[in-house]
């Protein structure tokens, strides 16, 4: 090779650094209004040390120069950073099921079609969460798994708060129970037929107390209606919350606040 082929190899090579360097310094001016720094990052490797700890090597998009390392470690010389995963999945067969489900009966109760009613709880959602715009279809591959979940839980909170009656018990697909089980104390639904039911507390309050005096957000309620709130008696309350697998939930103040429930 000649010294002006290698000349010209090296000036690519430079001309390349200097782009890598211009889209570094590019990335770093993306800092949030309390200095740090976000990375998009891979994990290429991983491992549980002697302490039961994870240890992971990653890589970033873009490098991080020396000096903001010095500029973000504290007094004793560690810097500390927040490490988030994403979903990687993408939404399931029995997700997509679970959302036409929902959908056909909303569209029971309104009359528009199920693609209709579907593509305007999305619109909704979306604006609702500030996300961007996705599908639920297994070709665009825009939806995770962790994303259905929550579109789930936010037709069913529309369905409770519409008084809309569902074909199939929530219970046996949404991910967050507690959520729905709260919400169903809110709205007074039973959690697992959806009838008009009423606050019902799973560990008894105790003969003589005043259930107007005591402090409701240290005992498990949840709501049924008078027909399961008499089955829950007849076969016990442990037996009762194997059999349709439901439990409990204790709220805070500011749920229990919300609940509005005078005992």
């Amino acid at each position: 090779m000649n010294k002006r082929q290698k000349r010209k190899n090296i000036d690519k090579l430079l001309a390349k650094a200097e782009r890598e360097t211009a889209e570094d310094a590019s990335r770093l001016a993306q800092t949030n209004d309390d200095g740090s720094v976000n990375r998009l990052t891979e994990v290429l490797a991983k491992r549980t040390n002697a302490y039961g700890q994870t240890e992971m090597i990653i890589r970033m998009d873009a490098s991080i120069p020396e000096y903001l390392f010095d500029r973000l470690v504290d007094a004793n010389g560690d810097l500390f950073g927040e490490f988030r995963l994403f979903d990687n999945r993408v939404i399931t067969a029995q997700q997509r099921k679970f959302i036409n489900a929902l959908c056909r009966d909303i569209a029971r109760y309104t009359g528009d079609t199920i693609d209709q009613v579907r593509e305007h709880r999305k619109l909704e959602f979306i604006h609702d969460k500030g996300l961007p715009y996705f599908s639920t279809s297994e070709l665009a591959k825009n939806c995770s798994v962790s994303l259905a979940s929550q579109f789930i839980s936010y037709i069913v909170d529309f369905c409770l708060d519409n008084d809309i009656g569902l074909a199939e018990s929530p219970l046996n697909y949404v991910d967050d129970i507690k959520h729905y089980l709260i919400k169903c104390l809110w709205t007074r639904k039973c959690a697992l037929c959806g009838k008009k039911g009423q606050v019902h507390h799973v560990d008894a309050v105790g003969a003589g107390r005043n259930r107007k005096k005591i402090d409701h957000t240290k005992h498990h309620l949840m709501c049924l209606c008078i027909g399961c709130h008499e089955e829950s008696h007849k076969i016990g309350q442990q037996t009762f919350m194997r059999k349709h697998h439901v439990v409990g939930v204790i709220m805070n103040q500011e749920q229990y606040e919300k609940l509005n429930y005078k005992g």
